[in-house]
């Protein structure tokens, strides 16, 4: 007989989720700094978490979302952060197109390893800044470019 068995998984796995539940205030904290008006919202999922925040645009057209997901991911804490919007291109006849508008998406993610109780600065400052110009990229491209025929207009769906 033969011993097979990885006795190592639940010890990793159990690791893995006190990293993911020690991690998840920190992710809150950052989500915080990019909303001036709402809570973070969390779900546990399992052994992840779900944080989201409401974004909102310059524009003030459609409804934005910071989403935060917090799992495991193979031997490591994974951090996935991306925008989630209903925002599209405006047709000419004023209408909403089919195409989202990708000016104002935004995704990052990170691995941490196992015992991490804080995300890199680096990571923070991208996310913290992707973010805010992901909301204002409309924005600035029609100041940059206020010739009527560049001028890019938006609807929700």
């Amino acid at each position: 007989m033969t011993g097979c068995t990885d006795s190592s998984l639940p010890v990793i796995c159990r690791e893995l989720d006190e990293t993911i539940d020690s991690l998840v205030p920190v992710v809150e904290d950052l989500l915080q700094r990019l909303s001036d008006v709402a809570p973070v919202a969390c779900e546990t999922e399992g052994s992840g978490a779900r944080l989201t925040v409401p974004l909102r645009f310059p524009d003030g057209i459609g409804q934005g979302q910071v989403v935060a997901a917090l799992f495991r991911w193979r031997e490591a804490a994974r951090l996935d952060i991306e925008i989630v919007h209903n925002r599209t291109f405006t047709r000419p006849d004023g209408g909403a197109s089919d195409r989202k508008c990708f000016m104002n998406d935004f995704a990052a993610s990170i691995k941490l390893p196992v015992g991490t109780n804080e995300l890199p600065q680096e990571f923070e400052r991208h996310v913290i800044s992707g973010v805010l110009a992901a909301r204002d990229a409309v924005q600035r491209h029609n100041r940059k470019s206020p010739a009527p025929w560049s001028q890019v207009k938006v609807s929700a769906v």
